[in-house]
């Protein structure tokens, strides 16, 4: 933890914290306060220009983002920008150190060990922590989420779902994946609540600019992009490490690579299509498997939700990555809630191969790489372009085969032969 200190501070005195995306999350919020709207590209290159940036990236978000950011919007840009920076690291660390406790993990100490090198090492928390991206608070949510489930705080679990609906758009999906495994009251909860927070946003903010975000919003997509008409191709950047954008590196012509075919964007997006029906597939046949087993015979629910309910669930938060169109590199660190979970309940200490199984997919995660590099750019180097997708799709998989486990909760069979009826020899 001191060496993260020492880091942070020494990134700070150097001017090493460019905030590229923190500027577009201020900028978002102090229009919204401000009664403007932040999805009309130039409130935002106003912003910019009397701020003296060189660069500003598009607004993204529902308001609801930028009602949440308000406080932050009401400070001058440089001081939000610190308070931000050291918000991100010490919630960053409250997930190290609390994460393992929350979850109840067998592990706790591995767990926190593989936190700990990841914060202190890992190159997306880096580039996250330099941008001012928001990928600290959505591991944070899903923590507690997950804390929420494990303890069967359904209100609470609704609650924080919808929080990180507000906050960001994807987790929508644990809200949906919440219903799937049976969660109805939970899944209602976080329906409940979102829509309390639109409500808020709507009065905050009037329609007109909930509107233009919705417009904003459906910009996105496979093989589509928002400000493409300044010239912006997300969708295909290296840094976008989605199964979209591989899938035009290797199939489409495009600024970044010699594709293996140029089938065209087309067959690219479809094919995309396809991948994330299968990964959404396997997710739902996991989440089936969890409500057949919950109703086979059980006198009574167990205190907590067992791990495979924790496992499905982080299962679920790293779907709700691999699906959009958009997964930058240092949104892996929302995968760190799953991955400490993966050394925390032991799962790599089972024998030699999950052993080496779990080390390459924290490794991966980890060490620093040159997306963009010419030597990714064609032939077997492609999907090299995109090493973060890797490990994520194994996670994922590995997370789903543990949500099929069954697990006995200790005490619930005990208690419940406690209850029936003696019976005299």
């Amino acid at each position: 933890m001191g060496v993260s200190l020492v880091l942070g501070i020494s990134m700070l005195r150097q001017g090493g914290i460019h905030g590229n995306d923190f500027k577009h999350l201020w900028a978002g919020a102090f229009l919204l306060d401000h009664g403007l709207s932040p999805y009309q590209p130039d409130q935002l290159f106003r912003v910019a220009a009397s701020q003296r940036w060189a660069a500003m990236n598009p607004y993204v978000y529902l308001p609801t983002t930028g009602l949440l950011m308000r406080p932050l919007a009401w400070m001058r840009y440089h001081t939000a920008q610190e308070v931000w920076f050291w918000l991100n690291w010490g919630l960053a660390w409250a997930v190290v150190l609390g994460g393992p406790g929350l979850l109840r993990m067998r592990r706790a100490d591995l767990a926190r060990l593989v936190g700990a090198v990841f914060v202190t090492a890992a190159f997306p928390f880096y580039r996250q922590m330099t941008a001012g991206q928001m990928n600290v608070v959505m591991a944070a949510l899903l923590i507690l989420a997950a804390a929420a489930l494990r303890r069967r705080r359904e209100p609470a679990f609704g609650l924080i779902l919808a929080l990180g609906f507000a906050w960001k758009i994807s987790p929508a999906l644990l809200i949906v994946l919440a219903a799937l495994m049976g969660r109805w009251r939970a899944a209602l909860w976080g329906l409940g609540f979102s829509a309390a927070f639109i409500l808020l946003s709507l009065v905050c903010f009037g329609w007109p600019v909930h509107r233009e975000a919705l417009s904003m919003i459906a910009e996105m997509g496979y093989g589509r992009s928002t400000w493409e008409a300044l010239g912006n191709d997300f969708y295909r950047d290296p840094f976008n490490q989605s199964p979209n954008a591989l899938l035009h590196h290797l199939l489409t012509e495009n600024p970044y690579s010699r594709p293996w075919l140029a089938l065209g964007p087309v067959f690219a997006n479809g094919l995309t299509w396809l991948v994330s029906l299968g990964l959404f597939a396997a997710c739902l046949l996991a989440a089936r498997g969890r409500r057949l087993d919950r109703v086979r015979p059980a006198p009574r629910d167990p205190p907590r939700a067992s791990d495979a309910d924790v496992s499905l669930f982080l299962a679920g938060t790293l779907l709700m990555l691999l699906a959009p169109s958009l997964l930058w590199d240092h949104y892996c660190v929302q995968a760190l809630p799953a991955l400490m979970w993966l050394f925390g309940q032991g799962l790599v200490t089972r024998g030699p191969t999950s052993t080496v199984a779990g080390l390459a997919i924290a490794i991966l995660l980890t060490i620093p790489w040159l997306h963009q590099a010419p030597w990714w750019r064609e032939g077997v180097g492609i999907p090299m372009m995109s090493l973060r997708l890797w490990p994520l799709i194994c996670l994922y998989g590995w997370l789903l085969i543990e949500s099929g486990r069954r697990e006995k909760v200790k005490g619930a069979h005990d208690q419940s032969a406690s209850d029936m009826p003696a019976i005299d020899e």
